[in-house]
């Protein structure tokens, strides 16, 4: 992943580099620093005209300094819950991966103190619990209609029933829904275009740590008088849309 980083003809890459060559710190957490800014250097490829093809087939990054906190809080809030697989741990530590890589940008004359500001805006103190409670959450969500994630490797695995087995929804809504109000097990919705969609049965765990504003991707049934979740994506922060 190093030597990925280095073929990428962007002084964005070069500091990266130029940054985790001179880390003394042990090698795992090297590696986690190292993921954290190459998949930032990939978020930064989302338009055309900021990459190109080499002969080999690579696509590398040839933007330089031209974005600002935005492109940070976009990273963490939406590109990263949405491309990253791997250990939860990479986005836990990656706001404090930014900080230091940001401030020892400055400090090497990469950025100037205004953008090294606007950057670090970005990055609150509490951005790292907002990430592990964003993820915690998404886990929660998942349970909810996959209350025993390891069934399927059951040989009796055909006998675990699901809302969605046991009976047909009288409705059914789907998408990117903010979260309108919180009750102790329950929450209220709403869509894209403001249709409200509540109660949604959420159990009092995923109550307490979901937040007023919250983004849930999400495919609700209609059961009764009460919404159940079908199927889930991840929970973002508020304004990532």
């Amino acid at each position: 992943m190093f030597e990925e980083l280095r073929r990428h003809p962007s002084p964005v890459a070069k500091a990266a580099v130029d940054f985790l060559s001179q880390l003394k710190i042990a090698d795992r957490t090297k590696q986690e620093y190292e993921t954290v800014l190459t998949l930032f250097i990939d978020s930064l490829m989302s338009d055309p005209s900021e990459f190109k093809e080499l002969d080999d087939g690579m696509i590398v990054l040839t933007r330089g300094w031209d974005f600002y906190g935005g492109a940070v809080d976009g990273f963490l809030d939406w590109w990263l819950p949405r491309k990253w697989m791997g250990p939860d741990a990479i986005a836990q530590k990656a706001p404090n991966v930014f900080r230091k890589w940001f401030r020892w940008c400055h400090e090497h004359g990469q950025i100037d103190k205004e953008r090294l500001d606007d950057f670090l805006e970005a990055l609150p103190k509490n951005k790292v619990s907002q990430v592990k409670r964003l993820q915690k959450a998404g886990e929660l969500l998942h349970r909810l209609h996959n209350p025993d994630p390891g069934a399927w490797m059951r040989p009796d695995r055909d006998k675990v029933a699901t809302i969605r087995q046991r009976q047909k929804p009288k409705a059914i809504e789907e998408g990117y829904m903010t979260v309108e109000q919180i009750q102790e097990t329950s929450c209220g919705l709403s869509d894209e275009n403001g249709k409200q969609v509540s109660p949604v049965h959420i159990g009092k765990e995923l109550a307490s740590q979901l937040r007023e504003g919250d983004i849930v991707n999400v495919t609700v049934g209609l059961f009764s008088d009460t919404w159940s979740v079908l199927e889930s994506g991840n929970v973002y922060a508020e304004g990532t849309f």
